[in-house]
């Protein structure tokens, strides 16, 4: 009895940690579950597409038989974020032949519907595309119908990145015309003034643009004149700061907007410097001395001044008597006179450039005998 007590009670207990531990299975099996469900991946989401900016300052010039487009290169998304994945630019045109009124503009959603694919620039060739801060595209459209009717020409720009293109960038119009050929015979002289420009023009070139460069510069086709107005004669006087420069001329057809010219002249190089001179000495003393005769003169106040030049002269014949350099001091002291002899002195005053001023002549002198 005791013995059956003792199994029965045995297998009791085996029960009852069997019983005890399910309980426990199924909290380890919820726990790995739940496990299981956090660390699951949920549906891959497309990458948020970069947009770029659309361009909103295209602009359009005529040189020639070309038209040259240029706008800002082309760097933000519409979140303002760098663009990082530029892939092409593409250019389009209409070309609407003019009638004798006045044409209305193209709106966007009409120059959708005629658009045509001019280009394409590439991401591989937009360094070449590109000046300064700005991307420059050539087109050599017809300017004009098959019999011979003007035309105007739309173009307008789209920027493509990976995933996205932007929107159409403003729309930039031209009606192009027919140009007189650029000017010949282009010089450019300094002077004290300024840098004179002269050259010959055909003669139904009436109006003239000139631009200038620095002498290291990169050619810019697009790059505004120097000239605020178109000039009306064969001939302009620039006033640059100092230094070397390069000068094109163009006969304009068009003031503009949009400019309508025509190709530029070839390059004409000069070299503006300082070429007006510091003025004479105001007085110019002289005094016989025993040892020969002593110069005294006032200073000349200019800030480039170099220094003075002294001259001596004997009849018609004219001495000077430094070789190189001019003196710093304002008297100077001639020991090489000759008794008996009747001088003039003179004294100009130079400047850094070489400027060399009037002569200031002093009284004649006669250096005594000595007894």
């Amino acid at each position: 009895m005791g013995s059956g007590d003792s199994g029965r009670g045995a297998g009791s207990d085996r029960v009852a940690s069997r019983v005890e531990s399910a309980p426990v299975k199924k909290s380890l099996i919820a726990i790995a579950l739940i496990a299981l469900a956090c660390g699951k991946r949920g549906d891959p989401r497309a990458p948020i597409p970069v947009i770029p900016k659309a361009t909103n300052d295209l602009a359009v010039v005529q040189r020639g038989s070309k038209v040259i487009l240029t706008w800002s290169y082309p760097s933000l998304s519409t979140a303002g974020k760098t663009l990082t994945d530029l892939r092409r630019v593409i250019v389009y045109r209409t070309s609407e032949e003019l009638p004798g009124a006045a044409l209305p503009p193209l709106g966007p959603q009409q120059f959708t519907k005629l658009r045509e694919k001019v280009d394409s620039i590439e991401s591989a060739n937009l360094p070449a595309a590109t000046s300064g801060a700005h991307l420059q595209y050539e087109d050599t459209p017809p300017i004009h119908t098959r019999d011979g009717r003007p035309v105007r020409l739309t173009y307008a720009v789209i920027t493509e990145g990976a995933l996205a293109k932007s929107d159409l960038s403003n729309l930039a119009a031209i009606a192009p015309l027919d140009v007189p050929p650029p000017p010949s015979d282009v010089t450019a002289k300094p002077k004290p003034e300024g840098v004179e420009l002269t050259w010959t023009a055909a003669s139904s070139a009436k109006m003239f643009n000139i631009y200038r460069a620095g002498a290291s510069d990169p050619s810019d086709e697009l790059a505004t004149p120097i000239n605020p107005a178109p000039v009306k004669s064969a001939s302009y006087t620039d006033v640059p700061a100092y230094g070397a420069f390069r000068y094109r001329v163009t006969a304009v057809a068009s003031p503009g907007p949009p400019r309508i010219e025509s190709e530029p002249s070839a390059v004409v190089s000069v070299t503006f410097k300082d070429l007006l001179p510091p003025p004479a000495p105001a007085t110019l003393t002289a005094l016989v001395e025993t040892k020969g005769v002593r110069l005294l003169w006032d200073p000349v106040d200019v800030p480039d001044l170099n220094g003075y030049f002294v001259y001596r002269y004997q009849g018609k014949a004219r001495i000077l008597f430094q070789t190189v350099d001019p003196i710093p001091s304002t008297h100077f002291e001639d020991v090489s006179t000759d008794p008996g002899i009747e001088y003039v002195y003179a004294v100009t005053a130079v400047d850094k450039n070489g400027n060399e001023s009037p002569e200031r002549k002093s009284e004649p002198v006669l250096v005594p005998k000595t007894p």
